[in-house]
């Protein structure tokens, strides 16, 4: 079990990182009708990348990946950082920015439910009763009518989902890459497997040598702060917080995602917040909560540096 002291460091930086993930959500709803989502993904992890490749050189000597491990790092970039930036963005083309950070918000009960199946953590009687709850708050929120405003809003929402699954697959199965090459070294590599996958799908079916890029000087800004604190900063965060705590309690900060992206959706974006977002929102945090009375149940005692 991890000290009181990494607890909070943990929990510190998966609050970060998911308020950060909140704001991303907003800013992609706010330009992605400049762009298309393949050429958008590329471009913002692109420019992440590099800054974290530039860290790494600068700080420490980049690790020896041992042979075996390349072909789940690969498979974990493309699932990490070339699946859920383009889900995520294909969502923002037709869904709202508060119904996609409250779908997010769900992603602790998928954690949940795959740490159980491949026996990393304990699928018990109060987990599955926090699956059930999120599963009605979720169910309550999006329920309610927004073809004024997003027509398409449930193929937007299906996309959403696959994302939050996609990083869900993560959490569970990169920890022990974590542990043995370090988060920065290990963010770096995924990250440049999941530009190289988006940059190759934007080429063929995005737009970006057609204007899909010609952004005027907010779009830009926009893209910086999608690419940098959304990406770089984000994603240290989170794989800092993966290092110090099991991914259920990570993930039990994915609450702040949908605060963020409800709020800037209602300021940026002037999307409604109705009783039925609140009260979905509410069962989701209650569910999270809940979970989080034993989260702490993580088989393998965890080395963080």
């Amino acid at each position: 079990m991890p000290s009181k002291q990494v607890l909070i460091l943990g929990f510190f930086y998966a609050s970060l990182s998911t308020s950060i993930g909140g704001m991303t959500v907003a800013l992609t709803r706010l330009i992605i009708d400049q762009t298309d989502p393949l050429s958008l993904a590329a471009l913002r992890y692109c420019i992440g990348g590099l800054v974290l490749a530039v860290i790494l050189y600068f700080t420490r000597k980049p690790p020896k990946i041992q042979s075996g491990d390349w072909l789940a790092i690969i498979a974990l970039g493309i699932i990490m950082f070339a699946a859920f930036p383009y889900c995520m963005a294909k969502s923002l083309e037709d869904t709202t920015a508060a119904r996609g950070g409250l779908l997010f918000s769900a992603m602790p009960l998928i954690t949940i439910l795959l740490a159980a199946i491949f026996r990393i953590e304990k699928l018990t009687a109060t987990k599955s009763i926090a699956v059930l709850i999120a599963m009605a708050g979720t169910a309550i929120a999006l329920g309610e009518d927004v073809g004024n405003i997003a027509p398409n809003a449930l193929t937007g929402d299906a996309f959403m989902f696959l994302g939050m699954f996609s990083v869900s697959i993560f959490n569970v199965f990169s920890r022990r890459y974590l542990a043995q090459y370090g988060n920065l070294a290990l963010m770096t590599y995924t990250l440049f497997f999941g530009v190289v996958t988006l940059s190759i799908l934007a080429m063929i079916f995005g737009k970006p040598l057609s204007g899909s890029l010609s952004f005027d000087l907010e779009g830009w800004f926009i893209v910086f702060l999608l690419a940098v604190p959304g990406g770089s900063v984000m994603f240290l965060a989170w794989g800092r917080a993966l290092q110090m705590i099991s991914p259920t309690q990570a993930t039990i900060a994915v609450g702040f995602n949908p605060v963020t992206a409800i709020l800037l959706g209602a300021w940026l974006l002037s999307e409604p917040v109705s009783y039925r977002l609140l009260i979905g929102f509410t069962l989701v945090i209650i569910a999270i909560l809940i979970s989080a009375r034993d989260s702490g149940h993580d088989k393998r005692p965890f080395k963080y540096s």
